[in-house]
């Protein structure tokens, strides 16, 4: 399903924000910068165009992709040398029910939607696979070298992830 894109869409995360701007244009056209991106349009019946919705989801998850390949997945190499792992591969994907996975052969996936989560999480997530290097399980163990990592706060932060899904920061308000 194509997420619902309106004037009044926000996508306002720390690493990626979203907002649409009217202007005189001839095509809706999207515009990147650091902070994230802004998206032009002609009129609201232009920007409701399945079609357009289809690009405008298409060209964000290319964005936040870049923005993992950037930021996320430095941190994460970062983090590993600090423990002393070896990861073997690092791939972004656009999986939505997961924000990331570790396989026994030492390759991790990240989603792309890790870019709108807060840094604590997404620190969170990315120690959580890189504990899956020492313990391919969710045992005391691992949960134990979880909390090493994650000031004892590892069940926690579980916790508040439950609170997240793919959809959450973006923002209908009405005017």
């Amino acid at each position: 399903m194509v997420n619902k894109f309106t004037p009044e869409t926000r996508i306002d995360a720390e690493d990626f924000q979203l907002r649409f701007e009217q202007k005189d244009v001839s095509f809706v056209r999207a515009e990147m910068d650091e902070t994230g991106i802004v998206c032009y349009y002609e009129s609201a019946e232009v920007l409701a165009d399945k079609d357009i919705q289809v690009w405008i989801t298409q060209t964000l998850e290319a964005f936040a992709r870049k923005r993992v390949k950037a930021r996320l997945v430095p941190r994460l190499l970062d983090m590993a040398k600090e423990r002393g792992l070896n990861v073997n591969n690092v791939k972004v994907s656009s999986a939505k029910g997961r924000w990331g996975s570790c396989s026994s052969k030492g390759n991790i996936n990240l989603s792309l939607y890790l870019i709108l989560l807060p840094h604590h999480l997404q620190d969170y997530v990315l120690q959580h696979e890189l504990t899956h290097l020492i313990e391919m399980n969710h045992s005391p163990r691992f949960w134990a070298r979880l909390d090493e990592v994650c000031d004892g706060k590892a069940k926690a932060l579980r916790k508040e992830m439950r609170g997240y899904n793919t959809s959450f920061v973006i923002q209908n308000s009405k005017g």
